[in-house]
């Protein structure tokens, strides 16, 4: 079984770009305000858009289920009881800031002929989690709009989640669905400064982990006062939620094929500009049915393993770059951090490790650290999970633990092709020099 994080290049690079080039415009001038003089037209103007947006937005912060629903297509009995579930779900969640606000749009949204015009809006929920989130961050959603007639209002047909800008993504959607989107109800569960979601099959499931996510959340936090920057923008608490089986840990947050057994999805802010913090908040969806939660330090591994991927996430530059920042930095570190206090001969994959440097896995242990081209080669994943752990460790006896941090930060802080780079910087000392101590770390400590 293997852990994962979202591809940071991929999701918080394309995230953040298209929060600022899309937030607030039309596309292509399809909504106009301008030359209407037949009565007979039916257009769509921005005003209009604008009304329907902020109203909505008043209605799920005052509280007003009936006003909130009503911009919805009251014939859909359907779609106004889904909306009327998605408004009581949310006003569960202790949220500091939420709002609807405007983004592109595509279709006909005026006709000469006195027809009804249908368009799609995007709609960004923005919100923050109260000491959460370090910024606001958004869930985008995709209207299907109509409007009958001159004189009619807008009336939404229909809601789902807005493609992202630019193909090829791995997810489908932009952070959508939310729990709130596809769970008939929502338990929250206090984990300390943290929340544990789950749907309510699974309440006694989330009252049980809680206390490990709250203890899990204790010890990173202690190992950040010891270790990390002060002044840098780390979290004070984390969103977890709790999912059966790989198709739903893969339609929570995102719409992508899921591989992992846990995953932290950074969200980048919603107001980007010259602010540092590029990533605003991260979600950790956990996968109930895999052997990590057979027992109380199952969970507690992948708790901490995936608390720590969210622990230093706002700190990412969101810079490009075309493979992305070493698999083996961040799934190391997170891997380090769930293991640090327990000898390497308690690692639950120190058996795949062994056989790796007796050449009995698809590949053969070269005494290099493992790229990002072929880290999901033939199985080898979880391996090299474990290699990179193994060079954390290396780092932190050899260096210490504070320059390991400082060497993690400093990869996240570079560009993703300049990751590693960053990181022997710190260490001073080259890529090939480390490969060669850690090569012999590793075959004493395997042997």
């Amino acid at each position: 079984m293997t852990l994962g994080i979202v591809s940071l290049v991929l999701v918080v690079a394309v995230g953040a770009g298209v929060g600022l080039v899309l937030r607030g415009g039309g596309s292509g001038g399809d909504v106009t305000d301008d030359g209407v003089t037949d009565p007979n037209t039916v257009v769509v103007k921005d005003e209009e858009i604008a009304k329907l947006i902020e109203g909505h937005s008043r209605a799920l912060a005052s509280g007003d289920a009936k006003a909130f629903t009503s911009i919805f297509d009251q014939e859909n009995a359907a779609l106004v009881r889904g909306q009327a579930r998605v408004f009581a779900n949310l006003r569960k969640m202790p949220l500091a800031e939420k709002s609807y606000q405007k983004l592109g749009r595509q279709g006909r949204a005026e006709d000469s002929f006195g027809r009804g015009v249908k368009f799609t809006q995007d709609v960004a929920f923005v919100h923050r989690f109260d000491g959460i989130d370090l910024r606001p961050v958004a869930e985008w959603y995709r209207w299907t709009i109509e409007k009958a007639s001159p004189n009619a209002p807008l009336v939404v047909t229909k809601v789902a989640g807005a493609p992202p800008p630019i193909s090829g993504e791995a997810s489908k959607t932009v952070y959508y669905p939310g729990p709130w989107d596809i769970w008939p109800d929502i338990e929250v569960v206090k984990a300390g400064s943290s929340l544990v979601l789950a749907r309510p099959q699974d309440a006694a499931l989330a009252r049980r982990v809680a206390p490990i996510v709250s203890a899990a959340a204790t010890r990173n936090f202690a190992f950040w006062r010891k270790n990390g920057d002060q002044n840098a923008a780390v979290p004070s608490g984390f969103v977890v939620a709790l999912v059966e089986g790989q198709a739903q840990l893969g339609k929570l947050f995102r719409t992508a094929k899921a591989e992992e057994a846990g995953v932290s999805i950074p969200m980048p802010s919603w107001q980007v500009g010259d602010d540092t913090v590029k990533v605003g908040g991260t979600r950790i969806v956990m996968d109930t049915t895999t052997e990590f939660f057979d027992n109380t330090q199952g969970i507690a591994d992948i708790s901490e393993h995936e608390l720590a991927h969210s622990l230093i996430a706002g700190l990412d530059s969101a810079g490009f770059s075309f493979l992305g920042r070493a698999k083996w930095i961040t799934e190391g570190f997170a891997e380090y951090m769930a293991g640090r206090d327990r000898p390497v001969t308690d690692d639950r994959r120190l058996p795949e490790g062994r056989a790796y440097l007796e050449g009995r896995l698809a590949m053969p242990f070269g005494g290099t650290l493992p790229d990002n081209v072929q880290w999901d080669y033939k199985g080898m994943t979880s391996t090299y999970y474990f290699m990179g752990h193994l060079a954390m460790r290396y780092i932190a006896e050899k260096y210490g633990e504070r320059k390991l941090v400082e060497g993690v930060v400093a990869a996240y802080r570079a560009s993703g092709d300049d990751s590693e780079a960053a990181l022997f910087q710190v260490l001073g000392v080259t890529k090939a020099n480390f490969e060669r101590q850690w090569t012999a770390y590793v075959r004493a400590r395997l042997a």
